[in-house]
């Protein structure tokens, strides 16, 4: 069975005290009334101071038993209160009604706990208590005595008003859990919109480990193989020398949004945009092993320069100069991985020689090229077809690196290819049969039909 909440246990925990001690004040007045009528002996005036110490003396032991034992401090005050009920009952000559209305007081306080076992040992604790009542002030047979009419009264009042007290305050209960209940639902969608907000300025993959539980914010960082690619823009600062501002902000954040896509899509971490840079890795927090990562950072650079080319041909259509190409590095090695900064502020990112040598091959790599390293070449050569540019010298980095160029795909290059591309002077086509639906198919043809037509009959200078 589900613990209750901790909202919901706190309001019943309250409910039971202070009910319990109605059902002691309740006791009293039995008692009281029983011994006002003489059907009791004086004596047992002695153990009434003794019932109120006992319900504030329980309230004191749960308040401390709240402290060490919170689970149980309220089931065994409750079982308590069974051992004194029962008692109480042998204190009363086991009368009837006297007896009858103790035990429903206590059957109500185990019941308000929505503990089953609770009720079953607060019973039998009741029982025991009753027996060694008995025991020590003799088994007295109430059931058949001619108990005052006060007594009874007093004892059905005092019911009435205890289960009246107690409907009341299950409605207040009732009505602040609902109130709770809300209140914690806003939280959650709070929370919840939140963290749809900060999902924005942090990699999908750290965000969901995050907020599952998986990783903790704090400094950390580890050792692993990653996969590491960057690019930039060709040009970038002349572009935006010569562009309106607005014009380049919204040129550069579609970029950014269909790149970034596509990464998603592969499963790459995008680490940060720098500039007009991008650099993502494959790895962590999730890998599916250095050789399937690679192939996945080399199969989104393919469809990254195939997505350029699509943006370049809307950019032309919207009467852009200068079309944005992309250079493109791509290398495979061990790197520090994790959350670096301090306390107030960490960024989750990769620092290592490979971080930096795939920056440098993209900046040797000629427009809308993918340049990898040697290490990432014997990894998807088996899926990739590559063309060796030799050994390369590049800036920061001591010896020669061994470089290869990135073509397409085996598949792609062996059979007939899905994606048709020609891009010329005040002519570009970029197609991919894979994609075309085939209700499309019969305007694509009339579309070219009529461009060939419109073509041939053009007076070309």
């Amino acid at each position: 069975m589900a613990a209750p909440s901790p909202q919901l246990q706190q309001l019943l925990e309250l409910g039971t005290k202070n009910m319990r001690l109605l059902a002691y004040m309740v006791a009293v007045a039995i008692f009281s009334a029983g011994v006002y009528t003489g059907f009791y002996t004086t004596k047992i005036i002695a153990f009434i101071p003794i019932a109120i110490f006992l319900a504030y003396s329980q309230s004191w032991l749960h308040r401390r038993l709240t402290s060490s034992v919170p689970a149980q401090a309220t089931a065994i005050v409750i079982m308590l209160d069974g051992l004194i009920t029962g008692f109480a009952t042998a204190l009363s000559h086991y009368a009837l009604v006297p007896t009858l209305v103790l035990i429903a007081m206590l059957n109500a306080s185990a019941l308000s706990f929505g503990n089953l076992f609770l009720w079953i040992f607060t019973g039998f604790f009741c029982l025991l208590g009753s027996l060694v009542g008995g025991l020590m002030f003799g088994i007295q047979n109430g059931l058949h005595e001619n108990v005052p009419t006060a007594v009874n009264v007093v004892a059905l009042l005092g019911a009435t008003f205890y289960f009246g007290l107690s409907s009341f305050h299950s409605r207040e209960q009732s009505r602040a859990l609902i109130v709770a209940q809300r209140q914690i639902q806003e939280q959650k969608e709070e929370s919840f919109q939140l963290s749809r907000k900060l999902i924005k300025y942090l990699p999908t993959q750290v965000w969901e480990s995050i907020f599952k539980g998986k990783r903790d914010a704090r400094l950390q960082t580890q050792r692993k193989r990653l996969t590491i690619f960057f690019s930039d823009i060709k040009d970038f600062t002349e572009t935006s020398d010569e562009m309106p501002p607005d014009l380049l902000t919204e040129m550069l954040n579609t970029y950014f949004e269909h790149m970034s896509k596509i990464a998603l899509r592969y499963g790459g971490t995008i680490d940060k945009f720098i500039g007009d840079a991008i650099l993502i890795f494959y790895g962590d927090p999730v890998s599916k092993g250095t050789k399937e990562d690679a192939l996945a950072c080399v199969s989104m650079a393919i469809e990254m320069r195939r997505e350029m080319q699509i943006l370049r041909q809307k950019w032309q259509s919207q009467n852009i100069d200068r079309p944005l190409h992309v250079r493109m590095g791509i290398t495979t090695g061990y790197c520090h991985v994790g959350n670096f900064g301090s306390d107030t502020r960490m960024s989750y990112t990769i620092i290592g020689r490979d971080a930096n040598l795939a920056a440098r091959l993209q900046s040797v790599a000629s427009p809308d090229e993918i340049l990898i390293a040697h290490e990432t070449y014997l990894l998807i050569r088996e899926k990739i077809m590559c063309k060796e540019k030799g050994a390369v010298s590049l800036r920061g980095i001591a010896k020669p690196i061994q470089v290869w160029e990135v073509i397409d795909f085996h598949a792609d290059m062996q059979t007939q290819s899905s994606w048709v591309e020609h891009e010329l002077d005040g002519f570009v086509m970029h197609m991919d049969t894979n994609k075309v639906k085939n209700y499309d198919k019969e305007r694509i043809v009339k579309a070219l039909e009529q461009a060939a037509k419109q073509l041939k009959g053009t007076h070309i200078l």
